[in-house]
């Protein structure tokens, strides 16, 4: 990371010498850049200064990062670098990079740079990110409305079409994800609740890149200016009235692409997660037929499928009931997947499983029952893997009864 340290003097060397706009780059592979990435260019034609006000900048290195992130306790960094460089990363990654420059007067320019090199002074330049309500997209957005001498007058659908549409958190992420990479949509869906599922207003919605880069593009700019009409009394002037005006003019002047994108990927031919539940299914299908037909529990499927359950539960149950990440707190999915499997092992392996099995059953229908009263999304890949579960609760009591059944017999 390169940190910025340039002085207002450079930025006011013409009157008109002043350029600042949006960047917006591409989605990626990896799973930090899969929804792209919003960044602020601060260019000074004069003295040739062409600076990247980057806030999603972040130390893999710190310590206990992946814990800290799982957490929900990253913090990110606004960070600056040469345009040069920062377009160079991303052409090796091969994503692209569209340019909006901003429709600004060179006081408006001026101002952003300075609320930028406020920002980024090392006792502000960290904050902690959430991926939904505060992230390099909404900092920059901000920046942009703060710089501003007026206000942002957006519009959420272009003229002729219908109005916005509103979408939910989830509803937005699902296509570039399903996209890129349909194992992450999955597991998106299995640890984020009903709460990225209620319909988002349409400043909320501007979390992700593409969508901001969409709204600036059809939206306007009401700029204020003040008229003061003076009158000289006794050889000194008085303002004797003031006229408000706004001035409407695009908030985008021009748009260019710096970078054209090049990770584009085909179409897969398959749902992976469903088709390896679906093969899941098939599997334990075939195991419970064996069962049926020797009249004996398979002791150890059961075992794995605890082990498994509880290691997804491990993780659902932090996520729901210590991480600050947004969405995590109102997932259903903690119902069924908690660590209590763990405590049903010893029970299976001992094949005391009928009022257990009966337990289990409730708590499949309480599932059922709270994602339908919340409305909470549930992953069409998912239903093989609930039936999976299923079929070995149905197998284990139908095959505990017949066992309950021959032993009253055999004790009459």
């Amino acid at each position: 990371m390169v940190v910025c340290t340039f002085h207002v003097c450079t930025m006011s060397a013409r009157a008109d010498s002043l350029e600042v706009s949006l960047l917006t780059c591409s989605d990626g592979d990896i799973a930090y850049t899969m929804y792209g990435h919003t960044a602020l260019r601060v260019h000074n034609f004069t003295t040739g200064y062409d600076m990247v006000f980057n806030y999603g900048m972040f130390n893999l290195d710190e310590d206990r990062f992946v814990y800290k992130f799982v957490k929900g306790e990253t913090d990110y960094i606004l960070g600056a670098e040469p345009t040069d460089f920062f377009i160079s990363r991303y052409a090796e990654r091969g994503m692209g990079i569209k340019e909006q420059v901003l429709n600004f007067t060179q006081e408006e320019c001026l101002r952003l740079g300075n609320i930028l090199l406020e920002n980024i002074q090392p006792a502000n330049r960290t904050y902690r990110y959430n991926w939904l309500y505060d992230n390099c997209t909404t900092r920059s957005r901000d920046a942009v409305e703060r710089a501003l001498n007026g206000h942002v007058s957006y519009k959420y659908h272009p003229d002729g079409q219908q109005e916005w549409v509103p979408q939910s958190a989830r509803q937005m992420l699902h296509p570039t994800a399903s996209y890129r990479n349909r194992w992450v949509e999955f597991g998106q869906n299995f640890v984020l609740g009903c709460e990225i599922d209620r319909m988002l207003t349409p400043r909320e919605s501007m979390f992700l890149p593409r969508q901001y880069e969409l709204y600036a593009n059809l939206s306007n700019i009401d700029r204020i200016e003040i008229v003061n009409r003076v009158d000289t009394i006794l050889g000194r002037p008085i303002v004797m009235s003031s006229d408000t005006f706004v001035h409407i003019v695009p908030l985008i002047s021009t748009e260019r692409e710096l970078l054209p994108v090049r990770n584009n990927h085909e179409a897969r031919p398959f749902d992976p997660p469903f088709v390896t539940f679906m093969l899941l299914f098939i599997i334990t299908l075939i195991v419970c037929v064996m069962e049926l037909r020797r009249h004996k529990t398979y002791k150890w499927i059961d075992v794995i499928f605890c082990v498994l359950t509880g290691m997804a539960g491990l993780l659902v149950t932090f996520l729901f009931f210590f991480s600050e990440h947004a969405g995590v707190s109102s997932n259903a999915m903690v119902i069924i997947f908690n660590p209590l499997p763990f405590l049903w092992i010893p029970f299976v392996v001992r094949r005391q499983i009928r009022i257990l099995s009966y337990a289990i059953l409730a708590v499949f229908i309480m599932f059922f029952i709270a994602i339908i009263a919340v409305g909470q999304h549930v992953d069409f890949a998912f239903w093989p893997l609930v039936s999976t579960l299923l079929l070995r609760v149905a197998a284990n009591i139908w095959l505990s009864n017949q066992k309950y059944v021959t032993l009253q017999t055999i004790s009459k």
